[in-house]
């Protein structure tokens, strides 16, 4: 709880990104903070060790797809765009890929399930993300990637929304792996 009021605090100051982080934005903190106080919460009933291990595993796995997504964008993206990879990114790529697939243990433990609200929200994460490519895969640098199939001139803060946008709506579609808040007959909901 903690880390989600600093970060709100940093970003309603100016602050939006910790350098000390590489520059990581502080939204994706927040993002953070709330997935590990709701899959603690959710998973309760197992021990703590297994509750925090699997919240943990959902974080990081949350973290590196969408950054191996965006690196597969970046370079090898099935459109008429791509370009070759660099073996360093390729050997950072299989790394991000990898943490990314490791939510897998939490589904064959069967304490993380698909849902028909991760299914939306995925989807609508593949629109924002067909839309991004579209519109050249601009970056928040102000660097267009690909050639645009969409011209559309982004302002900063336009790219900042979309970038913001599209993880956002993965991020909720991790949320929803998570049991529900209130399971029939748990004591604690009555």
């Amino acid at each position: 709880m903690l880390l989600i009021v600093y970060e709100v605090i940093q970003i309603a100051s100016g602050e939006l990104y910790q350098k000390a982080l590489n520059h990581m934005d502080g939204t994706t903190l927040i993002e953070l903070g709330i997935l590990t106080l709701l899959g603690i919460y959710t998973l309760r009933h197992q021990t703590d060790l297994h509750a925090v291990s699997f919240t943990l595993v959902a974080g990081l796995s949350f973290i590196f797809i969408y950054e191996a997504i965006y690196k597969w964008s970046f370079y090898l993206a099935p459109f008429p765009f791509g370009k070759p990879m660099p073996p360093a990114e390729i050997r950072e790529f299989v790394i991000q890929s990898s943490v990314a697939l490791t939510v897998l243990t939490g589904f064959a433990v069967q304490d993380l399930r698909l849902k028909k609200w991760t299914f939306i929200w995925l989807g609508l994460f593949v629109i924002l993300w067909i839309f991004w490519l579209l519109t050249g895969y601009p970056q928040i640098t102000g660097e267009v990637i690909f050639p645009r199939t969409l011209r559309i001139d982004f302002t900063y803060n336009m790219l900042y929304v979309l970038n913001r946008s599209t993880k956002f709506v993965m991020y909720l579609a991790y949320l929803t792996l998570f049991p529900p808040l209130r399971k029939p007959g748990d004591p604690s909901t009555v």
